[in-house]
């Protein structure tokens, strides 16, 4: 008794359609800039990486859809880049907000300045107390 234990009964193995890296990028991009924009650390032009990763994003889950329905996985890529890209755009706006309000002559426009000025003397103090 001859068992064939060949899954793919003597065929060429099948490549994943493009649809479905294009979704895993999806997800990936949308993850990724999700948690950047958790971490504002990450930045590119002194605005949010999540911003960005989730705009490309975007485009990947749609590029997936070729003509079909979205896979489950697009579906989630495209949900986790569109809150990446709103969360992005929100923190783009309160930078962007802070930054003009500084110059102002304004009470919150000093308290912005006071709280740059604070972070950044405790960042420049040498840790040891001298």
């Amino acid at each position: 008794m001859e068992e064939n234990h060949n899954s793919n009964n003597g065929m060429l193995p099948q490549i994943r359609p493009t649809g479905s890296l294009l979704a895993f990028w999806s997800v990936l991009l949308g993850g990724i800039g999700l948690a950047s924009d958790c971490l504002p650390l990450f930045s590119i032009w002194s605005l949010p990486a999540g911003l960005f990763l989730g705009l490309v994003g975007i485009a990947c889950a749609v590029l997936s859809k070729q003509g079909k329905p979205f896979t489950q996985q697009a579906q989630l890529g495209l949900i986790l880049s569109i809150i990446s890209t709103v969360c992005g755009l929100m923190m783009a706006l309160f930078i962007i907000f802070v930054y003009d309000t500084m110059d102002t002559n304004t009470p919150l426009g000093h308290y912005f300045r006071q709280v740059f000025e604070t972070a950044s003397q405790a960042l420049t103090s040498s840790p040891s107390g001298e």
